[in-house]
């Protein structure tokens, strides 16, 4: 019964924020809040891509964007030249292109750990901003991929912006369900082992290798999902999304929130949008808190909002 209630109110928060748009219509500031909590899904998104292999597989990765970009161009194009908007086109293309470049990277960095992997993370990624940079006849070069098609499932339309919101929210929701079940499963559980003793996994039999690239393949298909949806509500994609500043972006929302865990980039996600898209439109040195808010969970508390909660629960159940 009370794994019932549990769900219920999992269901009931769901369809309150898929619904967000229609039962705040009433605000005076209805519309900017729906475009802010947009966008903290898309990044949300994306910070529980990355957290899949921050926390989980314990490789910290300083290139994610790449992912995110490749899909928020591949969406962007895919849509122009095929002359499509169906979702699953644009969508399934967002995903193959990063899944790929993802299994063409990880086939060259998972074997490397540490500042070694950090650096080659950076360094591929520095060469996918370089050709969305450069490669104007597609990509746009430093003007960007403007007109991005908004897309549609079947006849039905998706363009609106309450509907847009609906498909992020919808998307959202089912990324954070998969990397739920996948947190609970043998495989997520082999992840955490390798994170934690990589050497003895190996000598239980697990292939590590194929562990961290599978890894590696799951987590920058999900960051071209959320690339496309920030190419469907932006529409438009700069050659930045697949920048250094992207990546660090998550990487901040990630260690903010709670490495490895579920809730803790998606609180990340929120308080950085907060800080970048709120707050500084109310004091001049929003950066300027963001950073401060980084080095003193990383000098106090490494584990995050998360981390900090259990800390403070255990302390009051003594």
């Amino acid at each position: 019964m009370r794994r019932v209630g549990s769900w219920a109110a999992v269901a009931a928060v769901a369809a309150a924020l898929v619904s967000f748009p229609y039962w705040t219509a009433a605000w005076e500031s209805s519309r900017y809040a729906t475009t802010v909590l947009r966008d903290m899904l898309v990044f949300a998104t994306f910070a529980l891509s990355l957290n899949l292999l921050v926390g989980y597989a314990g490789m910290p990765s300083l290139g994610h964007a790449a992912y995110f970009g490749a899909g928020a161009y591949a969406a962007g194009i895919a849509g122009q030249r095929l002359a499509t908007d169906q979702l699953h086109v644009t969508m399934g293309a967002a995903v193959l292109v990063a899944g790929v470049l993802a299994l063409l990277i990880g086939a060259l960095v998972v074997r490397s750990s540490g500042i070694f992997f950090l650096m080659l993370t950076l360094a591929f990624a520095q060469m996918v901003f370089a050709i969305a940079f450069q490669w104007t006849e597609v990509t746009g070069g430093s003007n960007g991929f403007p007109g991005v098609r908004r897309p549609s499932i079947g006849e039905l339309d998706l363009s609106a912006p309450d509907r847009v919101f609906m498909l992020v929210a919808t998307v959202f929701l089912l990324v954070t369900w998969l990397l739920w079940r996948i947190s609970r499963s043998t495989y997520g559980r082999a992840l955490i082992g390798v994170r934690e003793n990589e050497r003895r996994m190996r000598a239980l039999g697990y292939d590590t290798t194929r562990l961290r690239l599978s890894a590696f393949v799951l987590a920058g298909a999900l960051a071209g999902v959320a690339g496309a949806l920030a190419a469907y509500s932006a529409r438009f994609v700069s050659p930045s999304d697949a920048g250094i500043g992207t990546s660090v972006t998550a990487f901040v929302m990630v260690l903010i929130g709670g490495a490895g865990t579920l809730l803790g980039p998606i609180l990340g996600a929120g308080i950085v949008l907060y800080i970048e898209r709120v707050l500084s439109s109310s004091i001049p040195y929003a950066q300027t808190v963001l950073g401060l808010l980084f080095i003193g969970f990383v000098l106090l508390a490494r584990q995050g909002i998360i981390g900090l909660a259990r800390r403070a629960l255990a302390l009051a159940t003594r």
